[in-house]
């Protein structure tokens, strides 16, 4: 029996082999048929990972295990974002500082010693302060003079003139000093009438020495100083320093 099964696996198979040159012969194609293998996705982010993936980020794990040095850097950098936004800032509160409510920006050397001086412009939290006074102040009369009451020395009036040379005008912070010291025509003075200070320029002079006054102020000033008009200011008494 054994013998015949054998005889009838060969037949067939002799005739299997026949049919398909025949079919082959004829145009067929012949598909071979395979083993089917059963595909699973593969999550390749996890691949050389292994636990360090649980317990660190994406780039410190590519960097361990790659040897990446650019991801090295990107987590240094990363570290030290995170360390500066947990810091604490202490931010320093401003120096004190003396405001001014003007100054004769026509003069480079008046405006270069009142930004000496103070400033026009004081951050709004800085703590304002007045110029020691015992720092080469004086304590003196102030008058007001303007164009209508200002003569060019030969007794004519309603003039502008001045020894300077300088025009009088009506907004330019600039004052006259007694004639006796002529020698400060061109200087800085800084004026104190309460809280307010101005630095004006010395452009003329006067003969109100004699009547115990100290300075005699340009329009500009005794506006700057909180007058609106020339009777308003007067004669008032001020701190000034020639600069």
């Amino acid at each position: 029996m054994a013998e015949k099964r054998g005889n009838r696996h060969a037949f067939a198979a002799a005739f299997i082999a026949v049919a398909v040159v025949a079919l082959v012969a004829a145009g067929f194609t012949v598909i071979t048929l395979e083993p089917a293998v059963a595909s699973h996705d593969v999550d390749n982010s996890t691949l050389g990972i292994g636990e360090a993936r649980n317990t660190v980020s994406d780039d410190e794990a590519f960097a361990s295990f790659e040897g990446d040095s650019n991801a090295q850097e990107r987590i240094s950098d990363s570290n030290s974002l995170t360390k500066t936004a947990s810091r604490t800032i202490t931010v320093k509160d401003p120096d004190p500082v003396i405001a001014l409510a003007a100054y004769d920006a026509l003069n480079s050397s008046t405006a270069e010693a009142a930004l000496a001086l103070g400033t026009t412009n004081p951050l709004p939290t800085a703590p304002r302060i007045l110029p020691d006074e015992s720092d080469g102040w004086s304590y003196g009369m102030a008058s007001a003079y303007s164009r209508s009451d200002n003569d060019d020395g030969s007794g004519n009036f309603c003039t502008d003139a001045t020894a300077s040379g300088r025009l009088l005008s009506e907004n330019e912070l600039t004052v006259a000093v007694p004639q006796s010291q002529s020698n400060l025509l061109g200087h800085a003075v800084a004026i104190r009438y309460g809280e307010t200070i101005i630095v004006a320029t010395v452009t003329d002079t006067g003969g109100f020495e004699k009547y115990g006054r100290a300075l005699d102020l340009a329009p500009g000033c005794w506006k700057a100083l909180g007058a609106s008009q020339i009777g308003d200011w007067g004669v008032k008494p001020v701190y000034y320093k020639f600069l």
